[in-house]
């Protein structure tokens, strides 16, 4: 038998015996002894890959064995032909990831600067975890073993409906945004300053790089520009932390209700006139079909944020993907948004002109950016820093790709207007409607959530409430406020068909200031909802209005 101290095989003849004859079942049997103890399949591997390069064995592995081989090499010589040419030191590595009968490869280089950067990384089938690893080994500076469970994929969040639940959920930077919007941030404007933005995109990017580097380097070509990545980022990351600023305040607005509110005009609301209960809010309306922003991304919902006076706002609208998990994949591809800012000028200005005015200023400002040169901006940037006493490091180059990057932004804006020019129809028609009826909402915690701590966090006293609130957080639950149930009741009982029915149609309706109190110098909101017009079968009941008394 091979013995085994201070991690140096004492008895090579005995290995050799053992490997001289492929893999036989004794060949198993020691593998399968050592396969739980990592440091013995690393010295295994050692003085097998010696052993080879003297001649003094003939490894030929089983078919499983040899095509890990194969894949290997394959994945060594695409990393080397990339870093053909490197100018700073790196080492290859590879890990094995012994999960039984399946094992996961990585391989990938040691940056001086970036550390550990992955390459490529594949699952694969093999019989002997212990001589797979041993086989490829020598084809990188510094081969790695681990024996260890599969890590089982992060479940998504029970309330990842919700776009700041899946937010934070997905990022790890979520919290301490949170934290710096609740401790630093000014409440009554939600404004940055600079040192606040630069503390931000330093969270953002700390957890984008660490997540970027664990993903291949050579499935990145085919995926967008890291620039438009972070973009989107500091778009959400900046409404989310507003939205936690403000206590986390969720609308919810059921299918009947947003129907309707879909089928009212809004255009001549002037912005001052929208009243927002909170100084953030999230208005979730779900998955709209009709409203596909980018290639399988639905609009579901929008943040929407007091900038300070009346009628200073920022919207930002949200889309879920038809697959989930490129929510978890946040750090490859920019999650689909839009956002506008409306502050100043806009107050007084009605909704369609203050959308298509900042629209007008954005593609403008882009199309003065595409009109820079662009290029290899190296030897400016080498005078500059000599000026001020300083050096480029040795060996980089620098080339300025925004003229190409406003020309990618320009086509994202272009084909995305449409939509959110209609999604915020909806927004703003919600708005109008938590406004006119507040008496119209209930806030409940969400199906699903544990019941021992909903009745702590509703009926608890002192620290036990504050405690079981905490844990349901924690735990991915927030109480959510839920509008439109007499309008619902009101659709039910007149019977008024759900939304698609072939033999009716809406007549769109519109909101109207209407006078009321001392003087009459006093305006509210007044809905005047659609109307459901058209044909009934003869066991139907009259469509039409729905009333509601504010």
């Amino acid at each position: 038998m091979v013995r085994k101290r201070d991690d140096e095989w004492t008895n090579v003849e005995s290995l050799i015996a053992l490997l001289s004859h492929g893999y036989t079942d004794e060949v198993r049997a020691f593998t399968k002894g050592i396969q739980a103890n990592p440091s013995a399949v690393t010295g295994f591997e050692r003085l097998f890959k010696l052993l080879n390069a003297e001649g003094k064995i003939d490894w030929a592995g089983t078919e499983s064995q040899q095509a890990a081989m194969a894949r290997a090499e394959e994945s060594a010589q695409e990393l080397d032909d990339f870093l053909e040419g490197m100018t700073h030191p790196f080492e290859t590595y590879v890990l094995v990831l012994n999960h039984g009968h399946e094992i996961i490869v990585e391989t990938g280089w040691h940056d001086d600067v970036a550390g550990p950067v992955v390459w490529d990384r594949w699952a694969s089938d093999v019989d002997d975890p212990v001589m797979a690893y041993a086989d490829i080994g020598f084809l990188f500076d510094n081969p790695d073993y681990r024996c260890e469970p599969k890590t089982a994929e992060k479940p998504a969040p029970p309330l990842y409906r919700y776009h700041p639940e899946r937010f934070k959920a997905y990022r790890d930077y979520a919290e301490p945004v949170g934290k710096l919007y609740r401790q630093r941030v000014d409440p009554a404007t939600g404004m940055l300053t600079i040192d606040q933005l630069n503390a931000i995109a330093r969270h953002m990017s700390t957890a984008l790089n660490q997540r970027s580097l664990r993903f291949p380097r050579k499935r990145k070509e085919s995926h967008p520009q890291p620039s438009l990545v972070i973009e989107a980022e500091q778009t959400l990351a900046t409404a989310y932390g507003r939205f936690i600023q403000a206590g986390r305040q969720i609308i919810d607005f059921p299918p009947a209700l947003t129907e309707m509110l879909a089928e009212t005009d809004i255009d001549d609301i002037p912005m001052n006139s929208i009243n927002l209960p909170y100084a953030s809010q999230y208005l979730y309306f779900g998955p709209q079909p009709s409203l596909e922003i980018e290639p399988d991304w639905l609009v579901d919902g929008a943040y929407v944020e007091q900038r300070g006076a009346s009628g200073d706002v920022r919207f930002t609208v949200t889309a879920v993907p038809h697959e989930q998990a490129l929510s978890a994949q946040w750090y490859l591809f920019p999650e689909v948004e839009y956002t506008q800012d409306f502050v100043g000028e806009f107050r007084s200005m009605d909704l369609a002109t203050a959308i298509d005015t900042v629209l007008s200023s954005r593609l403008a400002e882009l199309m003065k950016r595409r009109a820079g040169t662009g290029g290899d901006i190296t030897a400016t940037l080498e005078e500059a820093a000599t000026e001020s006493g300083m050096a480029l490091p040795a060996g980089v180059s620098v080339v300025d790709v925004s003229p190409t990057l406003a020309a990618v932004r320009d086509n994202i804006t272009r084909r995305r207007h449409p939509v959110y020019k209609a999604a915020l129809q909806l927004v703003v028609n919600a708005l109008c409607y938590v406004a006119a009826y507040p008496e119209d909402i209930d806030t409940v915690w969400p199906e699903g959530t544990p019941d021992s701590l909903k009745q702590k966090a509703l009926h608890g006293k002192g620290k036990e409430q504050m405690r079981a609130r905490s844990k349901l957080t924690a735990l991915g639950y927030v109480p959510v406020h839920i509008c439109g149930k007499r309008v619902a009741e009101q659709r039910t009982h007149r019977g008024i068909p759900a939304h698609g029915h072939v033999a009716t149609h809406w007549r769109r309706g519109h909101w109207r200031n209407q006078v009321h109190g001392p003087a009459r110098s006093l305006r509210k909101l007044i809905w005047v909802m659609p109307v459901v017009v058209g044909s009934k079968h003869a066991d139907e009941p009259e469509a039409g209005h729905v009333y509601l008394v504010s």
